[in-house]
């Protein structure tokens, strides 16, 4: 039995999110709650609001909805991008009592409509006239939904069953004149046993589920957050700044940045503009963002390219890189671990000559530190593993990212790296509030802070995510280190079992691809079949400045870019470009280097290249940038069939 991890904080000395939202208020009621463009939002601001403005406008909005008839457990759904609307709705919703039932904006029709009816929506918050339009004929088809509120405050409309969030606040505060201590005995009367947002899990294999979580779940979460960080040095403050540009429908964002900004006070920052993620990270310098691997994988490419466009150049930055590296190795203080708090000082490590050849070096990695912001302290990855390589580089340029682990189902990270200690390749630690064991098959298991009650509406799935002993199964197979430090080596589903009877991890299979400059995602297929089988993403972008440098033609006009993940990416080619043998060629190199590190068993005997990317709006990635197996399956169930034949 491993032993547990000592925490020190009480479920007495607790507070809801309603209660700690107002205590922040009145700490720092002049401080910088929110900041944004206000170009792109109807505020009637300049792009700052405080925290006593957004009590205000909480208040006003909270006891609109009380007017709508809000009761006490009531669930009320946000499907929209993130925006400073996003928080505030929120916050109203939570502090009127009632549940926020978080639904992406990128979801189906259907998708969106089986949440609504599930959760039994009475009131939506939607982001724009677009998701309104989708939404309208729900209104006849859903009998618990009476009410749309549009997050725009000029939207007016003449159906008496939408309204502007304007028009919202307006009759929040004409109702709060006669009522006002009726509301503050709702707010007040929220304990921590009541649901605070239901959060659906996207499905990879099938229908989604939604997730209950109450004022208990996230405050004890963020009493271990307060914890584990304070520990570590990794303390947050009102003067700090964080970036929202992930959607806060996800558990990452809405905890790590948006409760962690009003838990402490901290301001938040709104990237309002997909595709501007570069240019927001230096105009708002925030302490720290979260991203996704893909987006830290795209960073460290464009970097690379950057200082790769004239060969003088290059050799510079390849020496400085070098330097970089050697650097690098004495800031690792016990088991690979690397020290990247700004306060361990690494160079009265170094001798003499490589502290002289660092400050050159250091020139280069500061170019790309600025490109973060002058106010960066670290930032999180989650959702995926980083490959250690890039870890490596962006360790290297005094960047810690800094990985970790969690689900919806732990209200967030309950495994994290240490910023004294970050170990590429691995998780972290058992970390805020929480415990973490191994069960005799390597599924993780996990208990205490955070950790929800059950699925709405599914008490057989709930049941049977929970052991005897209440300690929630993650799904998760992983292994964990003599210091502690876990690894996810797969998930239980996804392992592959051919008809030889042998079984296959595809992650194991995937961490060959991590670092490939050709390839961009790779599907693997062999369940019940004789060998495995792939499904490969080219990496457009790489191949596009490989033809253009070689004078390779391809058909332009059939080139699809998108920008919605900050960067912008090609997602779609023609038929033209996957054809070209200089692709196939290097395509089959990459698959043969890969072979030559597996099992005969293993290896991949055949592969089918396609030419669109796997994303949310073509329904192969859920919101959180996963695979969804059963999706890839079908879409490419004719192209899989004959790679057996």
């Amino acid at each position: 039995m491993e032993e547990k991890d000592h925490w020190t904080w009480k479920r007495e000395d607790l507070k809801t999110i309603a209660g700690s939202f107002y205590e922040t208020c009145a700490r720092v009621p002049d401080r910088p709650a929110q900041v944004f463009n206000p170009d792109q939002y109807s505020c009637g601001t300049k792009g700052r609001v405080t925290w006593s403005e957004l009590l205000k406008i909480v208040e006003s909005a909270a006891c609109g909805i009380m007017s709508l008839g809000g009761r006490h457990q009531d669930r009320i759904g946000i499907i929209s991008q993130s925006s400073p609307f996003w928080t505030q709705a929120d916050m109203a919703i939570c502090c009127s009592g009632c549940v926020s039932v978080a639904i992406f904006p990128t979801l189906s029709s259907d998708e969106t409509e089986y949440i609504l009816n599930d959760s039994e929506c009475r009131i939506i918050f939607a982001g724009n006239e677009k998701i309104l339009e989708m939404l309208i004929p729900m209104l006849d088809r859903i009998r618990s939904l009476n009410k749309i509120i549009v997050m725009d405050p000029l939207y007016r409309s003449k159906d008496i069953r939408i309204m502007g969030i304007g028009e919202l606040t307006e009759s929040g505060d004409r109702w709060k004149k006669n009522n006002y201590s009726d509301y503050n005995l709702r707010r007040e009367s929220i304990t921590l046993d009541d649901w605070y947002t239901i959060i659906y899990t996207s499905g990879t294999t099938g229908e989604g589920k939604g997730v209950v979580l109450t004022h208990f779940n996230a405050a004890s979460r963020m009493a271990g957050v307060d914890e584990f960080f304070k520990k570590h040095g990794m303390e947050i403050s009102e003067k700090d700044r964080t970036l929202c540009f992930l959607p806060l429908a996800h558990i990452f964002d809405r905890v790590s940045c948006q409760l962690s900004a009003i838990i402490y006070g901290s301001s938040i920052a709104y990237s309002g503009k997909a595709g501007n993620l570069i240019e927001d990270l230096k105009h708002f310098n925030p302490s720290w963002f979260n991203s996704v691997p893909a987006l830290y994988e795209k960073f460290y490419l464009m970097v690379m390219q950057s200082f790769s466009e004239k060969r003088f150049k290059k050799n510079l930055f390849d020496m400085a890189l070098r330097i970089g590296y050697q650097v690098l190795e004495f800031r690792k203080v016990t088991n690979d671990c690397y020290n990247m708090h700004p306060d361990y000082d690494f160079k009265k490590r170094l001798p003499l000559f490589l502290r002289i050849k660092f400050i050159f070096a250091d020139k280069f990695f500061a170019k790309i530190r600025a490109l973060f912001g002058k106010n960066f302290r670290y930032s999180f990855t989650a959702s995926a593993s980083l490959s250690p390589h890039i870890l490596k580089f962006y360790y290297a340029a005094g960047l810690p990212v800094i990985e970790g682990y969690g689900l919806t189902e732990s209200f967030n990270a309950c495994i994290l790296n240490p910023m004294t200690g970050c170990k590429p390749g691995y998780l972290g630690i058992n970390a805020n509030g929480g415990q973490c064991r191994i069960a005799p098959d390597g599924e993780l298991e996990i208990s205490e802070a955070g950790v929800f009650s059950g699925y709405i509406n599914k008490p057989e799935e709930t049941a049977e995510s929970f052991t005897p002993d209440g300690w929630f199964k993650t799904g998760d197979l992983v292994l964990r280190d003599s210091s502690g430090y876990y690894k996810i080596y797969d998930r239980k589903k996804n392992i592959i079992c051919t008809t030889s009877g042998k079984n296959i991890s595809p992650a194991k299979l995937e961490k060959l691809f991590k670092n490939s400059k050709y390839i961009d995602q790779i599907f693997f297929a062999g369940e019940d079949k004789k060998y495995i089988t792939a499904i490969i993403v080219p990496n457009f972008d790489s191949f596009i400045d490989l033809f253009e440098k070689e004078g390779i033609k391809y058909s332009r006009d059939s080139i699809i870019r998108d920008n919605s993940s900050g960067i912008s990416l090609t997602v779609e080619t023609g038929e033209d470009f996957i054809q070209i043998p200089r692709l196939n060629e290097l395509i089959r190199k990459e698959v043969q280097n890969a072979n030559s590190m597996l099992e005969n068993f293993e290896q991949i005997k055949q592969y089918t290249i396609v030419n669109e990317r796997f994303t949310e709006n073509n329904g192969m990635l859920t919101p959180s940038l996963k695979t969804k197996k059963r999706a890839i399956l079908e879409k490419y169930s004719l192209e899989i069939e004959k790679m057996y034949r």
